[in-house]
């Protein structure tokens, strides 16, 4: 995820080979925690955080 300057949940389910409800929650959760911006209205996200800082 973090090679890359937005993500998408659909993006995340592949990488991780996971549902989309878990995938939803973790999104969410990487929202709150302000490592990846709120959706833009096709779903994408910015990545906010970079490796190093985590």
């Amino acid at each position: 995820m973090f090679g890359k300057q937005k993500t998408s949940i659909s993006s995340l389910q592949r990488q991780l080979r996971i549902g989309y409800n878990r995938a939803a929650n973790l999104m969410e959760a990487l929202e709150n925690a302000g490592i990846v911006s709120p959706s833009d209205l096709n779903g994408s996200r910015k990545i906010l955080a970079h490796k190093d800082h985590l």
